[in-house]
């Protein structure tokens, strides 16, 4: 005795999709190569998470401009944008005011990814000014020395000396020791060998 299969008329929507995918070879050609596009797709987003998994869940942020900033705020700006920072020694700087930052890096602008560091190095003021040797010149010529590197006389006494007068002496502080930018320097200055204190 034999047996039939019965079978339905109708088709379902499935099967009708796999008959068009499968009806010609251009089709076929089509659908392999949306599977080799999609897996290439899925690969790459994979192997991109595995290489550098914190560019996928974290931003990356501008690094903002702190320069002439006072230490505080340049530290503040830095840590609310979600960066660390490493300060380093300070720099003489003839224009910036003491304990401003003069120099970073990265620079502004600089988009790196948060918790990065930024390098930070601040003012430590004009540089100082080495007093001259004055000793031997003219009181009006050791002035204008002064001047000429950014300081200015104290003030001047006279005793006697064997140099003619009005020679400067010595000096205070002593030639070759720094001081600020602007800063007096004291004189001592020959009354000649009769004269002075």
């Amino acid at each position: 005795m034999r047996f039939r299969r019965h079978t339905s008329s109708g088709t379902s929507p499935l099967a009708g999709s796999l008959a068009w995918l499968t009806a010609s070879p251009g089709r076929r050609f089509l659908r392999d190569l949306g599977l080799v596009v999609l897996t290439f797709v899925v690969g790459f987003g994979i192997s991109s998470f595995w290489v550098s998994p914190g560019s996928v869940f974290s931003s990356t942020h501008p690094v903002p401009r702190v320069l002439d900033l006072s230490e505080a705020k340049a530290r503040q700006k830095l840590s609310s944008a979600g960066f660390r920072i490493r300060m380093e020694s300070d720099r003489p700087s003839p224009t910036a005011a003491r304990g401003t930052v003069v120099w970073q890096d990265p620079p502004p602008g600089m988009v790196l990814p948060p918790n990065s560091v930024v390098q930070l190095v601040l003012s430590g003021g004009p540089a100082p000014v080495t007093v001259p040797d004055l000793i031997g010149f003219p009181l009006p010529s050791a002035e204008r020395l002064l001047r000429s590197v950014g300081m200015q006389r104290g003030t001047v006494d006279t005793v006697r000396g064997p140099q003619d007068p009005g020679v400067v002496m010595a000096t205070r502080p002593a030639a070759g020791n720094g001081r600020p930018r602007g800063s007096s320097v004291d004189l001592v200055v020959s009354g000649g060998p009769g004269g002075g204190q």
